[in-house]
């Protein structure tokens, strides 16, 4: 690409990631994914890429990056996030009146189905704990390992987590406001309940009855992103699976509970489901884990 372009391709990758805040993975895959089709247009077109070039992009030039992906093994999703860097790209570059228009920031990419994060192994989650016991600083330890085990241990939402206030904290019992401002009580161990206080008492704020469990460092409620990010930061330290995330402990519990032959209703309550039907999606056991426990339990083992 010629100097002009790659200006206005570093000038794309600061409004990115100050204006639309995207995370750094994501600003380093939307950066690779536009080289990489700005290469594929050179060599497609036997010339150096410019900014008039963009704006020519035609369904030819589109099909053949996809032909050139899909033949080298890259998967559809990946290639719905590569089309998505490049109409960010044109779309800024129409912004900033560099083009006037792009035939790419018309189409449309794939949707796809929602599909819910692999769970977590028992060695993997205890991984993580040890991981998270290694903070430095105590209270800030306590809070991301109370939250996990909040999470992993009872099946809580991300959500439901950081809007936990000291008047939910009831004997042994959590008060939980779930989706559609539905509540449930969740009994917990009393070494939870203890280490929950002990949390809060290590905290270096003030609390009430209507302050929230979980501050960050400024005292205020923490943020669902600093925990998403602790999470995305273990899953690399620890190489877990790219899906990894605050909900894959949530799914962790839901399917041992399964595996665990508990009642599917009783998943449905402990969860906050208002339909079952999301509890069946939500809590798939492995076909080798169900001939386990079959073989187990049938009659005729």
């Amino acid at each position: 690409m010629n100097s002009q372009l790659k200006n206005y391709l570093k000038e794309w990758i600061e409004w990115i990631e100050n204006e639309r805040r995207l995370s750094k993975q994501t600003v380093k895959a939307y950066n690779t994914d536009l080289k990489f089709f700005l290469d594929h247009q050179r060599r497609y077109k036997s010339k150096l890429i410019d900014v008039t070039d963009l704006e020519k992009l035609d369904q030819s030039d589109l099909t053949s990056w996809f032909y050139d992906r899909i033949s080298n093994g890259v998967s559809h999703r990946s290639n719905a996030r590569s089309l998505s860097s490049i109409k960010s790209f044109l779309n800024f570059l129409i912004k900033k009146e560099v083009i006037k228009f792009s035939f790419f920031t018309r189409i449309k990419g794939p949707k796809f189905d929602d599909t819910l994060p692999r769970p977590l192994s028992k060695n993997q989650v205890k991984n993580i704990l040890k991981n998270i016991a290694l903070n430095k600083m105590k209270w800030i330890g306590m809070r991301d390992l109370s939250i996990i085990l909040l999470m992993w241990g009872y099946g809580l939402r991300i959500s439901e987590v950081i809007n936990l206030k000291l008047s939910d904290l009831q004997s042994n019992d959590l008060h939980i406001f779930g989706k559609g401002k539905k509540t449930r009580l969740i009994p917990i161990a009393d070494e939870v309940i203890k280490f929950l206080k002990q949390m809060i008492k290590n905290c270096p704020f003030e609390f009430n009855e209507n302050n929230y469990i979980f501050l960050g460092k400024r005292g205020k409620k923490i943020k669902a992103e600093i925990i998403q990010k602790e999470i995305r930061k273990i899953r690399n330290s620890l190489m877990l699976p790219e899906n990894t995330t605050p909900h894959s402990l949530r799914h962790t519990f839901a399917t041992e509970l399964l595996e665990n032959m508990v009642d599917l209703r009783v998943i449905q309550e402990v969860l906050g489901h208002s339909s079952l039907s999301t509890t069946q999606k939500y809590t798939k056991v492995s076909s080798h884990r169900l001939k386990e426990i079959l073989s187990k339990n049938h009659p005729r083992a």
